[in-house]
């Protein structure tokens, strides 16, 4: 009986293995090449993104830059008219004040014609700044209270008050002895009166006969 050996040819697999492990490698190297050129692209893109925002923030910034200014000069035109605004004010006040002081003694004596009562005669009227003294005779003490109070009404005319009265004996034309009072009051300027409130001011005071004599 005779035994039969069939023998298997031997075959290197050692190429094989190596391509194999060459296509593997070859394939991960792709892989991380595409995505790295992606995560380039994602990157340049995201810069790309960026850089217009930034951009944009700027031109946006510029606008504002613009109009601020703009904002900063009609403001600083603004404060220039307010300012001429209140020079003119000013100046008109003033020749208002210079007016009301001019025809303060026509404004006085109108008002003094108004409120003096009858039985009452003036004899001096003297100025002082704004401070007035004035100086009379009058029927009876009754005549001076009611003066008093008349210039008391007056809304620009202020601090009233009666200096002195006396009673004196004074013989008139016919030789006739009659008993009067001679008093002397003070009053003083309150403010300029604005042109055109004349009536305003006379308004005020208590409406009485013109009947004493200035």
């Amino acid at each position: 009986m005779s035994t039969t050996t069939n023998s298997i040819p031997s075959v290197n697999l050692l190429p094989y293995h190596e391509a194999r492990k060459a296509a593997r490698r070859k394939k991960v190297y792709t892989m991380l090449g595409g995505a790295a050129g992606a995560g380039a692209l994602v990157v340049l893109l995201g810069g790309f993104y960026i850089d217009s925002q930034v951009d944009a923030v700027a031109a946006r910034n510029q606008v504002l830059t613009a109009a601020n200014a703009q904002m900063d000069g009609q403001i600083s035109e603004v404060n220039t008219l307010k300012k001429d605004i209140e020079a003119l004010l000013d100046r008109q006040r003033a020749i208002e004040s210079l007016q009301a002081q001019r025809n303060l003694p026509v404004q006085l004596l109108e008002e003094l014609v108004r409120q003096v009562p009858e039985g009452v005669y003036l004899t001096s009227l003297k100025q002082t700044d704004d401070h007035f003294v004035m100086a009379g005779v009058a029927q009876s003490n009754e005549r001076v209270s009611e003066l008093l109070r008349n210039i008391s009404q007056v809304t620009w005319l202020d601090q009233a008050d009666l200096v002195e009265s006396k009673a004196i004996t004074m013989t008139n034309n016919l030789r006739e002895q009659r008993r009067l009072f001679e008093f002397s009051m003070r009053f003083a300027y309150r403010a300029p009166e604005v042109p055109g409130d004349k009536k305003k001011g006379a308004s005020g005071a208590a409406a009485k006969p013109a009947g004493g004599k200035v």
